[in-house]
C-alpha cells in the first residue's frame, strides 16, 4: 500500500540475525527433507512461500516460514488439490504433511475429512486440554479461514490458552465445494462442539464480521451452562441499524468479482490477486455471505435489544490506526447494549488485519484481559 512498516521489518531482521547467526548457513541445523514426499512438499513450499528449496527442513513449520491462508490454498492447488487447506491447518509442519500425503489421494482425503468446525492450532491436535489455562474459539473476518490464527496461536503457546480456531463451512477453496452456512447453524455446531470436547473456562474471539458468531455462541454457551470466561471483539464496533442494512444493500448489489477486485488491493487478501478468477470470485461470495450475515445479525440486535444482556466480560480490541474502529475511544461502550461489562483495549498499530501484522501483540490482549476484573 505505499507504506513501510518499519516495526516488522525489524522484527524480520532480528529474526534473520537469530537464525544466521554471523554469516551462517541458514539452513544449518534443518535436517533435509528425507522422502521423496518430502521432498516434492519442500519444492511445492519453496515455489508456494519464495524460498531456496535448500532452505526447507523436514521439521519446518509452513506458517513460521511465511506462509498465510492464502498461500496455504495455492499449495493445495499446486499439490493438485491432495491436501486441502484443514490438512494444512491441522499438519504445519513438513514431515507431518507429508505423511499426511502418503496417506492417499483427493478421494481418500475426502473421506477422512471430518465434518468438525473447531480446528486446534495448538503444536499437536492431540495435545491434552489444560482446563486451568482454559480454551480460546475463534471465529475470522469475512472470506477468512482458522489459519488466519496461527500467528496469534503461536503467540500464545506455550502457558496459554488453548486455540481453536473455526473453518467456516464452504470457505476452503481448496477442498470441494460445499454451501456456506447460516450463522444460526454455524453457532450451533459450535457450541456442540465445544461443549463435546469438554471445553471449559471458555474465552471466544471475533474478528471484524467475526464478532457476530462469537456474540452469539457466547450467549448460547451462557444459557447452557458454560463458563465464558470473556469475548474479545476485534476490529469492530456496533454501529447503528441504518448503516447495517445500508452495507447488506450495497453488498447484495455487487458481484462476486467486483468484490474480489476490491479485496486484491485490502492488507488482508494480498494474495488473492495470485488466484485464478473462479477461486478468487468465490473469496468474494464468502466475503458476502459473512458480511451480510455480521449485518443482519447486528441489525436486528439494535432493534430488538436482548432482554438479557451478555454476563461475560467483553474488550473490544483494536488497533490506533484501523480507519473502520476511528471512533473506538467513546464508540467501544456502544456494546453494553448487548453485554453487561464493557472494556477496550486498542494496539499502537496493526491496522485492521491486526492478526497477521501484529499477532504478539493481539496475543498480549488476550493474556492481560485473563487478569482483568469484570468491569463496566
Amino acid at each position: 500500500n505505499g507504506k513501510t512498516d518499519k516495526k516488522t521489518l525489524t522484527h524480520l531482521a532480528t529474526d534473520l540475525a537469530t537464525h544466521t547467526g554471523n554469516g551462517t548457513d541458514p539452513a544449518a541445523g534443518r535436517e533435509a527433507p528425507a522422502t521423496a514426499t518430502e521432498q516434492r512438499l519442500a519444492a511445492a513450499w519453496a515455489n508456494v512461500l519464495g524460498i531456496e528449496p535448500d532452505q526447507i527442513g523436514r521439521e519446518d513449520h509452513f506458517f513460521d516460514r511465511g506462509g498465510t491462508s492464502l498461500s496455504a490454498v495455492k499449495l493445495a492447488i499446486a499439490l493438485d488439490r491432495q491436501i486441502t487447506l484443514k490438512d494444512v491447518t491441522r499438519h504445519p509442519v513438513l514431515a507431518d504433511l507429508a505423511t499426511q500425503l502418503d496417506g492417499g489421494g483427493p478421494q481418500h482425503t475426502q473421506l477422512k475429512a471430518d465434518t468438525a468446525l473447531l480446528e486446534p492450532l495448538s503444536q499437536s491436535p492431540s495435545a491434552s486440554y489444560d482446563a486451568q489455562a482454559g480454551a480460546l474459539v475463534c471465529f475470522p473476518y469475512a472470506g477468512g479461514n482458522a489459519v488466519n490464527f496461527q500467528p496469534m496461536a503461536r503467540s500464545l503457546a506455550p502457558g496459554g490458552p488453548a486455540v481453536h480456531a473455526v473453518e467456516l463451512p464452504g470457505h476452503d477453496v481448496a477442498a470441494a465445494r460445499e454451501p456456506f452456512a447460516p450463522l444460526d447453524q454455524v453457532v450451533e455446531q459450535v457450541v456442540a462442539e465445544i461443549i463435546r470436547l469438554g471445553l471449559t473456562r471458555v474465552s471466544l474471539w471475533g474478528h471484524s464480521s467475526g464478532t457476530a458468531p462469537a456474540l452469539e455462541t457466547a450467549r448460547r454457551l451462557q444459557e447452557r451452562g458454560v463458563d465464558v470466561q470473556r469475548v474479545f471483539l476485534a476490529a469492530q464496533l456496533l454501529g447503528d441499524a441504518a448503516g447495517r442494512r445500508a452495507a447488506v444493500a450495497e453488498l447484495t448489489q455487487r458481484t462476486s468479482a467486483e468484490i474480489a477486485a476490491g479485496l486484491s488491493t485490502d492488507s488482508g487478501y494480498t494474495e488473492l490477486g495470485e488466484l485464478d478468477a473462479e477461486r478468487a470470485e468465490h473469496i468474494g461470495a464468502a466475503y458476502r455471505h459473512d458480511c451480510v450475515s455480521a449485518h443482519r445479525y447486528f441489525a436486528d440486535a439494535l432493534e430488538s435489544p436482548p432482554a438479557v444482556k451478555l454476563s461475560a466480560p467483553v474488550t473490544v480490541v483494536v488497533a490506533a490506526d484501523d480507519p473502520f474502529t476511528a471512533e473506538s475511544a467513546h464508540r467501544y461502550r456502544d456494546w453494553q447494549l448487548l453485554a453487561e461489562h464493557v472494556d477496550l483495549h486498542e494496539l499502537t498499530d496493526g491496522g485492521h488485519y491486526f492478526l497477521r501484522t501484529r499477532p504478539a501483540e493481539a496475543a498480549h490482549a488476550v493474556l492481560r484481559a485473563a487478569v482483568l476484573p469484570a468491569s463496566s
